[in-house]
Protein backbone atom coordinates (compact mmCIF):
# COMPACT_ATOMS: atom_id res chain seq x y z
CA UNK A 1 0.00 0.00 0.00
CA UNK A 2 1.25 3.15 -1.16
CA UNK A 3 1.11 6.12 1.79
CA UNK A 4 1.80 10.20 1.96
CA UNK A 5 4.85 11.18 3.05
CA UNK A 6 2.76 12.45 6.50
CA UNK A 7 1.56 8.76 6.51
CA UNK A 8 5.36 7.78 6.75
CA UNK A 9 6.17 10.36 9.10
CA UNK A 10 3.19 9.63 11.53
CA UNK A 11 4.43 5.37 10.93
CA UNK A 12 7.77 6.25 11.99
CA UNK A 13 6.71 8.02 14.32
CA UNK A 14 5.30 5.29 16.21
CA UNK A 15 8.18 2.93 16.09
CA UNK A 16 10.85 5.23 17.03
CA UNK A 17 8.84 4.89 20.66
CA UNK A 18 9.96 1.33 20.83
CA UNK A 19 14.13 1.42 22.37
CA UNK A 20 14.67 -2.90 21.92
CA UNK A 21 14.77 -4.71 19.01
CA UNK A 22 15.58 -3.99 15.50
CA UNK A 23 15.15 -0.63 13.94
CA UNK A 24 15.71 -0.96 10.70
CA UNK A 25 13.31 1.49 8.72
CA UNK A 26 12.85 2.43 4.20
CA UNK A 27 10.95 4.56 2.49
CA UNK A 28 10.49 3.92 -1.31
CA UNK A 29 9.75 6.25 -3.65
CA UNK A 30 11.29 7.75 -6.95
CA UNK A 31 13.84 10.13 -6.66
CA UNK A 32 11.66 13.11 -7.20
CA UNK A 33 9.08 11.62 -4.68
CA UNK A 34 11.94 11.02 -1.63
CA UNK A 35 13.22 14.72 -2.41
CA UNK A 36 10.10 16.01 -2.27
CA UNK A 37 9.36 13.93 1.30
CA UNK A 38 12.75 15.23 2.60
CA UNK A 39 12.42 18.86 1.83
CA UNK A 40 8.60 19.11 3.18
CA UNK A 41 8.35 16.14 5.57
CA UNK A 42 11.07 14.95 7.12
CA UNK A 43 12.50 18.27 7.67
CA UNK A 44 9.10 19.49 9.67
CA UNK A 45 9.01 15.71 11.35
CA UNK A 46 9.89 15.80 15.28
CA UNK A 47 10.20 12.83 17.05
CA UNK A 48 8.20 11.57 20.09
CA UNK A 49 10.36 13.51 22.19
CA UNK A 50 9.37 16.67 20.17
CA UNK A 51 13.15 17.47 18.75
CA UNK A 52 13.46 17.54 15.30
CA UNK A 53 14.67 14.74 12.88
CA UNK A 54 18.07 14.70 12.13
CA UNK A 55 19.21 16.05 8.35
CA UNK A 56 19.38 12.94 6.09
CA UNK A 57 23.72 12.05 5.30
CA UNK A 58 24.14 11.76 1.88
CA UNK A 59 26.27 8.25 2.23
CA UNK A 60 27.81 8.29 -1.09
CA UNK A 61 29.58 11.74 0.13
CA UNK A 62 30.17 10.62 3.81
CA UNK A 63 31.56 7.16 3.05
CA UNK A 64 34.07 8.74 0.47
CA UNK A 65 35.10 11.75 2.67
CA UNK A 66 35.94 9.13 5.30
CA UNK A 67 38.81 7.62 2.82
CA UNK A 68 41.68 10.41 2.06
CA UNK A 69 42.24 11.61 -0.98
CA UNK A 70 45.42 9.24 -1.44
CA UNK A 71 43.44 6.15 -0.62
CA UNK A 72 40.73 7.18 -3.10
CA UNK A 73 43.48 7.16 -5.80
CA UNK A 74 44.71 3.91 -5.29
CA UNK A 75 41.48 2.34 -4.54
CA UNK A 76 39.96 3.69 -7.74
CA UNK A 77 43.87 2.52 -9.93
CA UNK A 78 43.38 -1.26 -7.72
CA UNK A 79 40.06 -1.53 -8.33
CA UNK A 80 40.19 -3.89 -11.85
CA UNK A 81 42.70 -5.77 -10.64
CA UNK A 82 41.79 -6.41 -6.90
CA UNK A 83 37.99 -5.63 -6.93
CA UNK A 84 37.67 -7.57 -3.25
CA UNK A 85 40.14 -5.35 -1.53
CA UNK A 86 38.28 -2.05 -3.03
CA UNK A 87 34.98 -3.72 -1.63
CA UNK A 88 36.15 -4.60 1.71
CA UNK A 89 37.84 -1.24 2.52
CA UNK A 90 34.43 0.28 1.27
CA UNK A 91 32.46 -2.55 3.92
CA UNK A 92 34.75 -1.92 6.37
CA UNK A 93 34.49 2.51 5.99
CA UNK A 94 30.83 1.69 6.28
CA UNK A 95 30.37 -0.19 9.12
CA UNK A 96 32.60 2.65 10.75
CA UNK A 97 30.76 5.24 9.22
CA UNK A 98 27.52 3.97 10.64
CA UNK A 99 28.79 3.71 14.01
CA UNK A 100 30.38 7.01 14.37
CA UNK A 101 26.93 8.41 13.59
CA UNK A 102 24.68 6.63 15.77
CA UNK A 103 27.18 7.62 18.31
CA UNK A 104 25.79 10.91 17.58
CA UNK A 105 22.63 10.26 16.93
CA UNK A 106 20.18 7.74 17.90
CA UNK A 107 18.35 8.48 14.88
CA UNK A 108 20.19 8.24 11.37
CA UNK A 109 18.17 9.16 8.20
CA UNK A 110 20.85 7.86 5.16
CA UNK A 111 19.65 8.88 1.58
CA UNK A 112 22.06 8.76 -1.69
CA UNK A 113 22.64 5.19 -1.14
CA UNK A 114 24.21 4.32 -4.48
CA UNK A 115 27.80 3.21 -3.56
CA UNK A 116 26.74 0.52 -1.56
CA UNK A 117 24.40 -1.08 -4.51
CA UNK A 118 27.14 -0.71 -7.10
CA UNK A 119 29.98 -2.63 -5.09
CA UNK A 120 27.32 -5.12 -3.49
CA UNK A 121 28.03 -4.08 -0.07
CA UNK A 122 26.33 -6.25 2.20
CA UNK A 123 23.46 -4.70 3.51
CA UNK A 124 23.25 -6.24 6.52
CA UNK A 125 25.31 -3.80 7.82
CA UNK A 126 22.20 -1.58 8.43
CA UNK A 127 20.05 -4.36 10.08
CA UNK A 128 23.46 -5.18 12.30
CA UNK A 129 23.61 -1.22 13.41
CA UNK A 130 20.00 -0.14 14.08
CA UNK A 131 19.63 -2.10 17.10
CA UNK A 132 17.81 -1.30 20.69
CA UNK A 133 18.18 2.13 20.80
CA UNK A 134 19.32 2.87 17.16
CA UNK A 135 17.12 3.78 14.69
CA UNK A 136 18.02 3.56 10.93
CA UNK A 137 15.89 5.33 8.16
CA UNK A 138 17.11 4.52 4.54
CA UNK A 139 15.62 6.38 1.53
CA UNK A 140 15.78 4.58 -1.02
CA UNK A 141 14.63 4.74 -4.85
CA UNK A 142 12.26 1.81 -5.56
CA UNK A 143 9.19 0.46 -5.84
CA UNK A 144 7.29 -2.83 -4.52
CA UNK A 145 6.51 -5.14 -7.50
CA UNK A 146 4.70 -8.06 -5.91
CA UNK A 147 6.55 -9.76 -2.80
CA UNK A 148 9.63 -8.00 -4.07
CA UNK A 149 11.04 -4.18 -3.57
CA UNK A 150 12.63 -2.87 -6.98
CA UNK A 151 15.47 -0.51 -6.23
CA UNK A 152 16.65 2.33 -8.90
CA UNK A 153 13.32 1.00 -10.33
CA UNK A 154 13.40 4.28 -13.18
CA UNK A 155 17.51 2.76 -14.27
CA UNK A 156 17.27 -0.03 -16.90
CA UNK A 157 16.89 -2.98 -15.79
CA UNK A 158 20.35 -4.43 -15.68
CA UNK A 159 21.08 -1.25 -12.90
CA UNK A 160 17.94 -2.30 -11.20
CA UNK A 161 18.44 -4.67 -7.71
CA UNK A 162 16.37 -6.17 -5.48
CA UNK A 163 15.98 -5.16 -1.56
CA UNK A 164 17.16 -8.23 0.46
CA UNK A 165 13.53 -10.00 1.39
CA UNK A 166 14.08 -9.70 4.87
CA UNK A 167 16.45 -6.67 5.50
CA UNK A 168 13.62 -4.74 6.62
CA UNK A 169 10.45 -5.73 7.85
CA UNK A 170 7.60 -5.22 6.05
CA UNK A 171 5.33 -3.26 8.39
CA UNK A 172 8.82 -0.47 8.52
CA UNK A 173 8.90 -0.43 4.84
CA UNK A 174 6.88 2.33 3.14
CA UNK A 175 6.15 3.31 -0.50
CA UNK A 176 5.31 6.82 -1.45
CA UNK A 177 2.62 8.21 -3.34
CA UNK A 178 1.89 11.23 -4.97
CA UNK A 179 -0.07 13.45 -2.80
Amino acid sequence: MKITGPQAITELREKLQFEIGRHLYGVLGTYAQLALFEQADLSQARDPHGNPFPCPVNLNRALLARIGDDDLRRLVKDEGRRPQAVRRRLAQELDHLLSALLDSSHLLVLKQLELVFAYGLDLSVFRTRATNQNHVLLLVPGERRGDHVILFHEADPPCQRSLPVNLVADNHLWELRDE
